[in-house]
């Protein structure tokens, strides 16, 4: 069974939850965490109404990151150091995500997508995603990766490798990979054409990394509905699948 949904860095509204959740077929949303977002105070809310919800976490990116290079050039004739260092900043950063999850009366055991925006690979990077990892499920919540399929690929394999710092602290995330079979520019108007209508279209997870528990497949779309009769719209998202109905608590855990 696969179960539609959709990412939004902007909180709809609770009028336009309700009326998506009534009048269409996607059954969860992303929840984006923290401060620089708005949907923080609508968990309990947008879960009665039914939904299932993915939090998502938006960290340090990898290739771009002042602080990590900045770490990098502090560090970089001690690797052990640098190591360190790097784990180091990526346990601050998820013991933020933890503290923003309880912020939100997330429970514990959800699983916390961090959100990959700029996919290259990078060691520093992945020793602080590491760091950030280990923080969040020493607070008792799951870890997942947002991102592309070479990037988790990279990742993956990475932490199956066994080579890296402290092999013995692996954790593995949930796999959610954003694979656009069509994509409107990041901050572009949305064209009347690129409102998906109910029923959405049937997600074809072919060729997508066959790890993923959930996919993204179309990027920066809009939206349109049918409530009482009254045409609905709201844009920009993110059209996405899951094998579960709610990504955030995924398949159980193993005991």
């Amino acid at each position: 069974m696969v179960y539609a949904g959709f990412d939004t860095s902007g909180y709809p509204g609770d009028f336009s939850m309700k009326s998506i959740w009534d009048n269409t077929e996607l059954m969860w949303c992303g929840f984006y965490l923290g401060p620089r977002f708005n949907w923080s105070p609508h968990f309990a809310r947008i879960k009665n109404m039914g939904w299932g919800v993915a939090p998502i976490y938006t960290g340090k990116q990898p290739g771009s990151s002042p602080k990590l290079h900045a770490i990098h050039n502090r560090h970089a004739a001690d690797r052990k150091a640098l190591q360190s260092a790097l784990w180091g900043n990526g346990a601050l950063d998820g013991k933020e995500a933890a503290d923003q999850a309880r912020a939100s009366s997330i429970p514990l055991n959800t699983i916390l997508y961090f959100d990959v925006e700029n996919t290259v690979p990078d060691s520093d990077w992945l020793e602080y995603y590491r760091g950030w990892s280990r923080a969040v499920v020493d607070r008792n919540f799951r870890v997942g990766l947002y991102t592309r399929h070479d990037h988790a690929v990279w990742v993956m394999s990475k932490l199956m490798s066994g080579s890296l710092s402290r092999p013995s602290d692996i954790c593995m995330p949930a796999i959610w990979i954003a694979k656009y079979t069509r994509a409107n520019a990041n901050g572009a108007s949305i064209p009347a054409r690129d409102y998906l209508e109910d029923p959405l279209p049937v997600p074809d997870p072919r060729r997508v990394y066959p790890g993923a528990s959930v996919l993204q497949h179309l990027g920066n779309f809009g939206l349109k509905w049918t409530d009482s009769g009254h045409l609905r719209k709201f844009s920009p998202v993110d059209y996405d699948s899951s094998i579960d109905p709610d990504p955030g608590l995924g398949l159980p855990s193993p005991r």
